[in-house]
């Protein structure tokens, strides 16, 4: 709840003035994001499956589209997943592999690069995709993602 709070908090105070007001370069200028992107990242996760945690660390590959302050991406990736199989037994466990696929936008909310070499963005995101699970109990579970966020 404090997260929904904050996330709400950050999209209001981004409203009060307009987003290129304040955003500047080294010459005074926002700089867009690149028409073409590509990006690889490392990343761990953790969730709940039918109420016992589940957790796992893996790569995922986005492709993005850029106009203006906007970006449209695609991404996809591959994890390993570990599943508790008991709340009295935090060791009892069931490992698999968990693939995710997605959709989503990004906006750049406001921009600040004192030097030519770099900067600080804020971008707001939105994203829908489907997460599927292959357990090696020989488990399968597909579920829906939907994520709102900023970075």
């Amino acid at each position: 709840m404090r997260v929904l709070a904050c996330a709400l908090a950050l999209v209001a105070a981004t409203g009060v003035a307009r987003a290129d007001e304040d955003d500047f370069d080294v010459d005074g200028e926002f700089v867009p994001v690149p028409k073409l992107s590509v990006a690889v990242a490392l990343a761990g996760h953790g969730s709940r499956i039918g109420g016992q945690s589940e957790t796992g660390f893996g790569t995922t590959l986005e492709l993005a589209l850029g106009r203006g302050r906007w970006q449209y991406f695609v991404e996809g990736g591959l994890a390993t997943a570990r599943v508790s199989t008991s709340t009295a037994d935090p060791t009892a466990t069931v490992g698999g592999r968990m693939a995710h696929g997605g959709l989503g936008t990004r906006w750049i909310a406001r921009q600040f690069r004192p030097s030519s070499k770099g900067g600080v963005e804020l971008f707001l995101l939105s994203r829908a995709g489907m997460q599927r699970y292959y357990l090696e109990d020989n488990t399968r579970l597909g579920r829906a993602e939907l994520a709102f966020g900023f970075g």
